[in-house]
Order: C-alpha cells, then sequence, then structure tokens
C-alpha cells in the first residue's frame, strides 16, 4: 500500500526561509516552514518593513516524502547541504494512502464566511453553492480564510465594495482579500506584498479564479495613485509605521486589521490625525477598525 512520511526537523539556529531555498532541490514533495508558537503569539505575516524571519527558535522544517524514502540519507543530506556538523533531530509520521485525502483536507477544506461568500482549495469540489466561491492554494502567503482577522476582512469586503470600486490590498499575502474584492465588483485591485514567494502565490490564486490582479513587491509601481478603499491586514505596529503610507493612497475608506483589541485604542490615536478610525467587527480577540477619510 502506497504511504509517505512527513519529517519535521528541528534545526540550529539558522534562518529557516534561507534553508528552505537552499534545500528546494531536495527529492522531497513538499517543504513547510511551521511555527511552534500559538497563533496568538505568531508573527504570521509580513510587518511590510521586512519579510518574516523564520528562525529556528520559533519554528520547524516539514518535509514530505516518499514512504520509501530512507530517512537516514535524506537527513545526511541536509546536514550537508546546511553544513550543519550535528545529527539532525527530527520526528516522523507516516500517512497510509487511504488517509492522504483526509489529512489533506483537514488542513484547509470549505469555509463558510458568510450566506453569500465561501473559500475553498482547488481539490475540493461542491458546486451546491449561491455565492461568490474563492478559490484559494495554501503557499508562502499568509491568508486562506482560516484566521479570524483574514474572515474579519472579508466580512468588511462584504460589506463596503461597490461595484466600480478601487481597492489598494496592503500586505496581500495569499491574495485572497484581492480576489474577493475583485469578484465582489471592484473595477480595480492592487496588492502589495513583499515576500517574492508570496507574490508567486497570489498570482497563481488569481488564475485559479480566472481573474487578473496587479501583485507588486514595491511601492513604487503604486506611486501617485488613489483607491476608493485601502486594506491591511498587518500587526498593530507595522499598521502605525504605515499610516503615512495608507494617507497618500486612500481616498474615501481605510479598513486595518490584524489588531488585537486590547491595541485598538493606540492605533484609532496614532491616526487621528487624518482619519476618525472605528471598530467595524471583532472576533475572536480580534478587532477591524475602518473610517473615512476626513473631507
Amino acid at each position: 500500500m502506497k504511504y509517505w512520511k512527513n519529517i519535521t526537523i528541528d534545526l540550529p539556529e539558522i534562518d529557516l526561509g534561507a534553508a528552505t531555498d537552499k534545500l528546494i532541490d531536495l527529492n522531497v514533495l513538499s517543504i513547510t516552514i511551521k511555527d511552534k508558537r500559538r497563533e496568538k503569539d505568531s508573527d504570521w505575516y509580513d510587518d511590510m518593513v521586512e519579510p518574516i524571519s523564520f528562525s529556528s527558535d520559533t519554528h520547524q522544517i516539514s518535509l514530505l516524502v516518499d514512504g520509501e524514502e530512507d530517512i537516514d540519507v535524506l537527513m545526511n543530506i541536509v546536514r550537508k547541504i546546511l553544513c550543519l556538523d550535528e545529527p539532525l533531530s527530527y520526528v516522523e509520521e507516516v500517512i497510509q494512502d487511504q488517509d492522504w485525502e483526509v489529512h489533506t483536507q483537514d488542513k484547509f477544506t470549505e469555509i463558510i464566511i458568510s450566506d453569500n461568500m465561501r473559500v475553498i482549495p482547488p481539490w475540493v469540489s461542491k458546486p451546491n453553492f449561491n455565492g461568490i466561491t474563492i478559490i484559494i492554494e495554501p503557499g508562502s502567503g499568509f491568508g486562506v480564510g482560516t484566521h479570524p482577522t483574514t474572515q474579519l476582512c472579508l466580512d468588511w469586503l462584504e460589506s463596503r465594495i461597490k461595484v466600480g470600486d478601487s481597492l489598494l490590498d496592503y500586505g496581500s499575502g495569499s491574495g485572497i482579500l484581492s480576489i474577493a474584492a475583485k469578484k465582489l465588483g471592484a473595477a480595480y485591485v492592487a496588492g502589495i506584498e513583499l515576500d517574492q514567494r508570496a507574490i508567486r502565490n497570489s498570482m497563481h490564486n488569481s488564475t485559479l479564479n480566472d481573474l487578473e490582479i496587479d501583485f507588486h513587491n514595491s511601492n513604487d509601481h503604486i506611486l501617485g495613485k488613489k483607491y476608493d478603499h485601502v486594506i491591511a491586514n498587518i500587526l498593530s505596529g507595522t499598521l502605525i509605521d504605515l499610516s503615512p503610507k495608507f494617507k497618500s493612497h486612500a481616498n474615501k475608506r481605510l479598513a486595518l486589521s490584524g489588531i488585537l483589541i486590547d491595541q485598538a485604542d493606540k492605533v484609532i490615536n496614532a491616526f487621528s490625525e487624518w482619519i476618525d478610525l472605528k471598530p467595524h467587527s471583532k472576533k475572536e480577540g480580534w478587532v477591524l477598525l475602518d473610517g473615512v477619510l476626513h473631507t
């Protein structure tokens, strides 16, 4: 019977992002970086100042390999590629053939956002839905619809986007918010994201949804451009740092998520010079703020 092995490795103090780039040519089915921390403690997306640093203190590398693979040999190859001296510590999980679909779909299956919106991966086929279906394949970009902050953003888009609007998705991750806005009727959508791997993932996801969306990894592409709406799902400290950029691009309304409820007042005060932000919705300890520009 066909089976696979999922090998989770604890590596010494190195940048796991750089490590995965070096391991890309390994004879494995996939390489994943896993966060060891609680979700609330995790910096689970780019801060738009620097890409996430995947430290081995906080993350692990997971290799999915054929069940017949000799793991001792594989670990020696990994050690040589990464120039490590000590034997590697790892945990091995065996996945049987009949469990593969369940194993995959347990990670990401249909997510109902509202009566009119859902998110599905490309391997799920559930045609009976009278609303907007967003297809997202998990990859390097944050946002498949499972996290409360992403759901808050999708809810906001449903309530605010009108046909013909323009939107800037700052810190676009997987592209899920850009895709949702486009499907809700936005005429023009642009996404900004630092991580080039996330850009590739978001472009792939837009293709899965039969859409063409402009995703960029530099502010240079949007200099001087205004958008009806600007939305950002980033850490609160970075949102505050980005206030001048948001002001330069927002034409009507701004929405900010990635904010814990006890951080809301600080963010509101930081933006008060040019916009009155108020809580729009809350979910599992997170809040989305939005507001209309001063006139």
